[in-house]
Parts: C-alpha cells; structure tokens; sequence
C-alpha cells in the first residue's frame, strides 16, 4: 500500500469513527472489528522495530489505552451475553458464528428444554475458553457496574451506581481498580437479591459517609499510590468498627527448613512494627554507621576441622622417617611473629554520618540480607565494636488529647496508628516536643537559622510535612533530608519557612530542574513535570495522612 493510499483509508477511517455507524450491517460490523485487530497486530509489529524511545513512550501509551478498553468490555460483553440469554443459542447457530457463516438477517434460534449451559457464566467459560471463576467474578462485576437482571431477563441499575459511572466516564483511570474497590465494598452488603424481585442498595457508611462515597473520592486521588494506601486504610478502619476484622497472632513463628534454608515469619502491630519499621529504615541508609556495616557480607565460620579438604597438618600426619640427606641439613629457623603478615582488621568506619558517602552501585550483598544483618549485628551488640542500629520512634498526636490520655490515639513517623494503652506507654518515658501549626499548616515556633538546618527545624519540617512532599512518595523518613526552598547559594535563609523535607531521589530531581517547589500559603508545594501533570497546579503528598 502507497503512502497515498494509507492517508486516503486514514481518512475514511476518521470519518467512520466521528459519523454514525449505519444499521443493518451486523456482518460488516463484526468483520471491521475483527479487521481492526488484525491490523493492530501488524502496527504494533512495526513498531516495535523503530529505535526512537519517542516511539516507544506513545505506544505503550496507546497499548495501555487499549487494555483498559479491553477490561471494561470485558464485563460489559458478559452483562450483553447475559441481558441476551446468549446461553440458550442452538447448537447449529453456535457453529455457524464460530465458522463465520451467520445469517444475521434471520432471528436468532434459542433452546427452550434443557440446555448444555444453566446460565451465562457457565457459557461464557466455555465459550470465552476462560475458567468458570474468572467468568464468574466478570459477570459478578457487570452485576455491580454494568446492570443487574431480574428474572425476566429486564434490567435495572447496577449497585454501585457512582462507582458505575466512575467506571464509565473515567477513561484515564484504571478499571480494574474501580472493579477491584466494588468488591470490597459489596462485602460489607446484605446479599442482593435483585433477581429475586426485591434489589438491595448500598446501605454501608463510616463516620456518617457512604462507603461508595468515600471510595469514589480516594479512586479520584491525583497520586495512585496515596489513593490506593487510603483506600485501604479506609477498608480495614470499617472492618475493625464493625468488628468484622480478625487479626492474626503477632510474634515470630519458625516455618522450617527448605534446602538447608530456615524461614521465619514476623508478625508484629503498634509500637514493635513502628520498632521493626525504624529499624529497616536506618539499616537501608548508608550514612548510618550501623547501615554502612550491614552492606558487607558476614564473615564465613571457618571450616570444619573434620571434614575440611584441605591437608592435615603437619602434627596429624604419619611421621616419615628421616633420610640422611635430611639428617645433614640444619634446623630451619622458626618465622618471627613479626615477619607474619598483618590480619586485615575490620574495614574503618566513618566518625559521623555527615562523612559516609555511599556507594550504592558496589554493595556487596541484597537488600533482604542487608537488614538480616542488621538484625543480628543487633542482637549480639555486646561484640566489641558492633555497629548497630537503634530503633528511633517519632509518634504524632493532637495537643488537645494530652489532657485526655485515655482516649488519645497517635501515629508514628511511619503511619503506624498507636492505640490509648501504646501511647501512655510510650509517653511515660517520651521526650516530648511541642510545635505549634497555624490555620494552614504553618509552624509558628522553631529554633534559631543558621547554615545547616538544626535539628529543631527539622523535626518542626518532619512534623509539618510528614515525609518527601514529592506526591506518592513513601520514603521513610531515615532517608528523608531538608532542602532550602530558595537556594542558600542565591540568599535562602535557614528557616522553617524556607526548609522543605525530600527523599534523596526526589532532592535530586530539584537540583536538576525536573521537579519545581512552589510556595502556597508559606507551605512548600510541588509542581510536577508537564507531562505528567498538564495543569502544573501546585500538589503536597498526602501519602502518610489519615484516609479522608
């Protein structure tokens, strides 16, 4: 095909697309789409042999466009199989559509006994070549999002008539979020009986809010991540109020052995996760000394005595008796201990965390066994010259329920929510640090200014933002650092009102332009790149704050 040609179709195409689509022509229709996936397949082959990443980046666009597409078509293609009855089509017109030979201008024939499908998920599996389960959960979601059915065969609205049209309009979202967020919620519902005549709506709320409602807002959150950690927060505050929740025992549970490899699970809650949290997060930073030392690799036992392959030595063999050129020669003199070499001693370790500077492209062992290693440097910190980590806990709480302490809650640096009696607990021995906040977050009392941030400033920066402001960003706060808003190089001041806190990465980004601070009533927001947010409207993360 010429280019011409191409640009001729092109514009047919475009017109078809834009026009009505003409009745009548239920076979030409299904060819077309059919032809449309034939010629997705070679597009996408073509493609995918261009070099450009420009290329790259607008296809997987496209591509994900299209499986969304695909996902909400998939429930709404069961709930028309179903509103059909397509489960009741006779044998000879089931060949025929799978041969290709329908005669569309004739009615459909239906089975009227006993047929091969009791229903349309049963159909739909065999048909669709999926499991029953999976065409089982498709139709379960039409039911919630698309239509229910009444036993005529009549449809009425779906349960979830705001998660519906979320589900509809929200071509940017992800469908399978929306399907995923119906079914939790339909948990919480009496079952529904619309088939039986008498459907049931939507009666479950939290703190005088609809659920449905409530989860409508959290899919609608800007940052995904934040979106979905609130949602889930919000799931799990329901369960636990209407006691719907079983926890699982805490404590550390032996899971055997697997290959001369023991596993353990943990299982902790309140302050020992907030423990176990801190502790993760300083053995991750290689500015701690107690993380520098857990980056290298524990030291091997020595070998078995027994069982080593090495020769034995010299006291252990068979004596051989001497010959007499043996006998001539002198005593060799034993080596001084001087003339040995030295034993390597532990590598040195920086004095102050200020000194580190870390290398993560040569780190000599993996993540998960980098914290192994913390653990156990931890525990054996009688060693001389261990360096270890020490938990760091950060909880905050409202002024007001200081004079309240039987029903004070509070939350640590890490989200972790602290009931009444882990509070108290940990008050009694807390050093307590006031910081007072105005109308819009800013904090009104802080230290003295100076080059570096002082502490005070920082905890009263942590305090305010609870983490990197970057939207999304859940980097613990041990790897979290304070940037000047307006660079102390071009006359910035060491303030709280000129300190915004970031992780590492995202410090960097700033420095490189990619990411913009902007200030909105004397608190840091940022402005993120215009391809990912067009409207370059001023955001704060919101990752680490209560789900709304």
């Amino acid at each position: 095909m010429s280019i011409r040609q191409l640009v001729t179709g092109l514009a047919s195409l475009r017109d078809f697309a834009t026009g009505p689509i003409p009745h009548g022509v239920t076979a030409l229709l299904l060819e077309v789409m059919g032809l449309c996936l034939e010629v997705l397949t070679k597009l996408s082959l073509r493609l995918r042999e261009s070099a450009d990443p420009r290329v790259a980046a607008a296809h997987a666009a496209l591509i994900e466009n299209i499986f969304r597409y695909t996902v909400r078509e998939q429930i709404r293609s069961l709930a028309h199989l179903e509103a059909t009855a397509a489960h009741l089509l006779s044998d000879g017109d089931l060949t025929a559509i799978r041969e290709r030979r329908t005669d569309f201008s004739r009615p459909a024939t239906q089975e009227t006994g006993r047929t091969a499908y009791a229903n349309a998920s049963t159909f739909s599996a065999a048909w669709l070549g999926i499991d029953y389960f999976e065409a089982d959960r498709r139709l379960h979601d039409a039911h919630l999002l698309i239509a229910r059915r009444f036993m005529d065969g009549s449809a009425i609205t779906p349960r979830f008539t705001q998660l519906a049209a979320l589900h509809a309009d929200q071509q940017g979202l992800d469908p399978r979020r929306v399907a995923n967020a119906a079914r939790s919620l339909d948990k919480f519902e009496p079952t529904d009986t619309s088939f039986e005549g008498a459907p049931l709506d939507p009666v479950a709320t939290y703190e005088g809010q609809s659920m449905q409602e409530r989860a409508v807002k959290l899919l609608c959150e800007p940052d995904r991540t934040t979106g979905a950690k609130k949602l889930k927060n919000l799931l799990h505050d329901y369960r636990k109020a209407n006691k719907e929740l079983v926890q699982p025992e805490c404590g550390l549970f032996y899971q055997g052995n697997t290959n001369g490899i023991d596993s353990f699970l943990l299982r902790s809650q309140g302050l020992q996760s907030e423990e176990l949290l801190s502790f993760v997060g300083q053995s991750d930073n290689p500015r701690t000394e107690g993380g520098q030392a857990a980056r290298k690799p524990a030291p091997q036992a020595p070998a078995d005595l027994f069982t080593s392959a090495d020769p034995a030595p010299d006291w252990a063999q068979d004596p051989v008796p001497e010959t007499s050129e043996q006998a001539e020669l002198p005593d060799q003199a034993e080596p001084s201990q001087s003339s040995q070499e030295p034993v390597p001693g532990p590598a040195p370790v920086a004095e102050s965390p200020a000194d580190l500077t870390p290398e993560v492209n040569e780190l000599e062992v993996s993540v998960a066994q980098r914290r192994l290693n913390a653990l156990l440097a931890s525990l054996s910190a009688s060693k001389t010259g261990a360096k270890t980590v020490i938990p760091q806990i950060l909880v905050h709480m409202q002024a007001k329920n200081l004079n309240d302490l039987a029903s004070a809650t509070g939350m640590t640096a890490h989200g972790v929510p602290l009931d009444p009696a882990e509070l108290r607990q940990l008050l009694c021995e807390a050093k307590i640090i006031p910081i007072v906040f105005g109308g819009k977050g800013q904090v009104l009392d802080v230290g003295r200014a100076q080059r570096l941030f002082p502490e005070p400033i920082k905890k009263a920066a942590f305090a305010r933002d609870r983490g990197c402001i970057v939207p999304g960003c859940n980097a613990p706060h041990e790897m979290l650092e304070y940037h000047h808003c307006n660079w102390w190089e071009r006359g910035g001041k060491t303030c709280i009102e000129n300190c915004a806190v970031l992780c590492r990465h995202h410090h960097a980004l700033i420095h490189r332009r990619l990411l913009r601070i902007q200030m909105v009533g004397s608190v840091p927001h940022i402005v993120l790149p215009k391809f990912l947010d067009p409207d370059q409207i001023p955001r704060r993360n919101t990752f680490f704050a209560a789900a709304a």
